[in-house]
């Protein structure tokens, strides 16, 4: 299991050309968009998902998406930003939500309303994907975001990547260096941390935006 499934992968090509077509952008700016959102909504989901009531929710929501619209992503896409999408953003990002939405927007040069419709877009992508992936390992969300994040099939137990997030991510204090090994998943982890970092200004978040987007979207 890989994020990058779900922005360089089969599932991220075609979300990410239909988005393009969708609102009329190049490609190129579609998978920018994607490959940034898309870390920080896993960043979040896992951040959730040390607090118990939320990560018995999160349970919940992974259970209904089993991973089934997968197999349907052109029907999916088709019909664009869905109400379900949105609501699903509200409970990821919940009081960041228009953080996330104004920085995206600036950076990337499409307007907040354009934002929003990519992130109601990729929102059940995400919740299927990771429902799939739950299903078939039988393991809770908690566990399963934080294997994801620490780039294998086991949770890192608060230490090491996922140790770095839980102490930045959503208004905590600023990340410290990447692991040894500079891997992509450390990187990622360090600057989604680092983006939720209220402290920055918006010139800060923007480059985190540009450092998370190019992981992935070269």
């Amino acid at each position: 299991m890989n994020i990058s499934d779900l922005i360089t992968g089969s599932i991220g090509s075609t979300v990410t050309s239909s988005i393009a077509r969708m609102l009329n952008i190049d490609e190129s700016k579609a998978k920018w968009v994607v490959s940034a959102a898309v870390p920080l909504m896993i960043a979040a989901l896992n951040y959730n998902a040390k607090n118990k009531n939320q990560a018995a929710s999160i349970d919940n929501a992974l259970n209904q998406h089993s991973g089934g619209i997968l197999g349907n992503l052109s029907g999916l896409l088709s019909g664009g930003a869905s109400s379900d999408g949105n609501k699903i953003i509200g409970h990821i990002f919940g009081n960041n939500t228009g953080y996330v939405t104004d920085n995206l927007s600036q950076k990337s040069g499409l307007s907040a309303g354009q934002v929003g419709s990519v992130l109601a877009v990729l929102a059940p992508v995400v919740m299927g994907y990771l429902g799939q992936q739950k299903q078939s390992q039988s393991s809770s969300a908690a566990d399963l975001l934080g294997g994801l994040l620490s780039g294998g099939g086991q949770s890192s137990g608060g230490g090491g990547l996922l140790g770095g997030l839980l102490g930045s991510v959503l208004g905590g204090g600023r990340q410290t260096a990447a692991p040894a090994g500079g891997d992509a998943m450390g990187a990622l982890v360090n600057l989604a941390g680092d983006f939720f970092n209220k402290g920055n200004n918006s010139s800060q978040a923007g480059n985190v935006l540009d450092n998370l987007a190019g992981l992935f979207g070269k």
